[in-house]
């Protein structure tokens, strides 16, 4: 379980995971050895991952999701599948018309054919409903979600989205 001061932790995390221990412990009133513990701890059990992330529509890759229905086999062996796939970014089992769903980025359209051809000699996977992304406006993964919102890619990029 995870109390307030690991929440409020991972949110500022969240913000700007290089940010070093010692101001983390100022603005949570704890100790730097107490930070140092909670992230190592978060770490460990799977919650947090510190990892930098960039916008690939800005350096021109193809980033895409895929629904993907499962038949014959069971949807945690094809998402355990994609999950080894090198472009594969997230993996997830799903509600709905799909049993799971991926996103993914593709340095081009070439890989992208790549990408499709190798999901489909998975055992099991039987459709693929594909979804090409043409512009980003939101995405809760590079901020955070105080208050429930994240910053717009506009914002991030210095540049405000109409």
């Amino acid at each position: 379980m995870i109390d307030q001061t690991d929440r409020s932790l991972i949110e500022l995390l969240m913000r700007d995971g290089r940010r070093p221990y010692t101001e983390l412990a100022t603005e949570l009133e704890v100790s730097e050895a107490t930070v140092r513990g909670r992230v190592s701890r978060l770490q460990e059990s799977g919650i947090l991952k510190i990892v930098a992330l960039c916008n690939p529509l800005t350096l021109g890759h193809q980033s895409v999701r895929l629904g993907i229905g499962v038949r014959d086999h069971s949807p945690r062996s094809v998402a355990k599948a994609l999950a080894e796939m090198a472009m594969v970014n997230h993996v997830a089992l799903c509600t709905g018309s799909r049993d799971v769903l991926i996103e993914a980025t593709c340095r081009d359209l070439d890989q992208l054919v790549t990408l499709l051809d190798d999901v489909r000699r998975i055992p099991g996977v039987s459709e693929i409903d594909q979804f090409v992304l043409l512009e980003l406006f939101k995405d809760y993964s590079w901020v955070g979600l105080r208050d429930k919102s994240g910053q717009s890619a506009g914002q991030r990029a210095g540049r405000e989205t109409a």
